[in-house]
């Protein structure tokens, strides 16, 4: 069956002589362009499994429902499309490099561009609504997907088989700025760039984000992510590596947010685990100066950035063991090896004071002096450390109160 599309359109201008099913064509061939350009009709259009040699048009055009599944031309432009319920591509094949340009439409239902859909070149839906699911199991994607912008209703669904690769020098999938009532379900999808494979900087996710992260092959961005609960489908060390080696460079948030998730849920050893791992990233790939790197290592080091104040208790005993050591082994304090312990404690720590009044230290030797010397120096280690800890610990205690 072959049929122009002059003859389309002329049908689909007089949509008042339609049934109120609209219009509905199977299996045809469309010859010539079918240009359906600003054209209202408030009723369906069906050109299910037919084909074309030249571009569809359908900028600024209104419909009550567009059915175009298993459709076969070069591309589809769809600019400022409108339809009332549902908008479906599923199974569609086009092979144009710019094979599907639906910016700034307007879906009453849901859009269904899945089910083994192919688009050989870019697909945009920038700046569309959706108040439905917009749907892509399934669907192949060569050359990126851009879907900046977007409000979506139920949710996105890049899941069940949908393959999408590097859209050139910007990411395979674009949501930057996105904003999604429901969820996001990344599982069982493949998105692969040389660069990075996906874009979620500002996109914001009203309910669960199910993102595994064994389909993702490329870098992420994730600036600005925000979603409820607990992320799903990936664990907490896979959290850790990929915010930490797979994003393209240090930025709070996105630790700030996976924390507060997690702080949220209760799971107060994973948020103290998370919030090290940020200070690490901080220090290896954040703006930091020399002295503040230098004091980002020792507080690291010492107290965990405050989420380990246990850790200042440890270099505090070490502390001691090295005073204990200096003045068992110099031989210049003159009293028993038990009071030469307790002078050691006692000079080394601000927390021990025992009476050690029978312990002389032999000044004029070289002994004494170094053990004079040491002890001053390894008492203000122990204050420090003492210092920490207190510090540390309070801080602790204060961010779970």
């Amino acid at each position: 069956m072959e049929i122009t599309g002059d003859e389309i359109r002329k049908r689909m201008i007089e949509h008042e002589a339609l049934d109120p099913s609209g219009l509905k064509i199977v299996g045809a061939t469309i010859t010539g362009q079918l240009d359906l350009s600003d054209v209202v009709a408030k009723k369906p259009l069906v050109l299910r499994d037919c084909a074309t040699e030249r571009p569809v048009l359908l900028n600024r055009a209104q419909f009550s429902l567009l059915d175009l599944r298993g459709l076969v031309a070069p591309s589809v432009e769809a600019r400022g499309l409108t339809v009332d319920h549902h908008l479906r591509l599923s199974g569609a094949r086009l092979s144009a490099g710019e094979s599907f340009d639906a910016q700034h439409m307007r879906i009453g239902g849901s859009a269904y561009l899945d089910e083994g859909f192919r688009a050989a070149g870019s697909v945009r839906l920038s700046g569309s609504r959706v108040a439905g699911v917009l749907m892509f199991g399934g669907g192949r994607f060569e050359s990126g997907l851009n879907l900046m912008d977007l409000q979506i209703g139920d949710g996105i669904f890049l899941d069940a088989g949908c393959e999408v690769a590097g859209g050139g020098r910007h990411a395979a999938v674009r949501l930057r700025g996105t904003r999604v009532d429901g969820q996001i379900v990344l599982r069982e999808g493949r998105f692969s760039s040389s660069g990075v494979a996906l874009d979620l900087r500002h996109v914001r996710v009203g309910k669960d984000l199910l993102m595994p992260f064994d389909g993702i092959d490329g870098q992420v961005q994730l600036e600005g992510l925000t979603y409820e609960g607990l992320p799903r489908d990936a664990t907490v060390d896979e959290w850790l590596s990929l915010l930490s080696e797979r994003t393209l460079r240090y930025s709070a948030q996105p630790w700030t947010q996976l924390a507060s998730a997690h702080q949220t849920a209760g799971h107060e050893r994973d948020v103290r685990r998370i919030r090290v791992a940020q200070q690490r990233d901080l220090r290896r790939r954040g703006q930091l100066s020399r002295w503040g790197r230098i004091w980002h290592l020792v507080r690291g080091a010492t107290v965990g950035h405050g989420y380990r104040p246990g850790l200042a208790l440890v270099w505090l005993a070490g502390v001691l063991a090295v005073s204990v050591g200096v003045v068992l082994i110099s031989g210049a304090v003159r009293c028993s090896t038990v009071e030469q312990v307790g002078y050691a404690l006692n000079v080394a720590t601000p927390l021990v004071k025992v009476d050690v009044a029978r312990c002389t230290v032999d000044a004029a030797s070289g002994a004494g002096g170094f053990v004079l010397a040491s002890t001053w120096l390894l008492q203000v280690l122990a204050w420090a450390f003492a210092t920490l800890f207190v510090a540390g610990f309070t801080g602790l205690v204060r961010r779970n109160a």
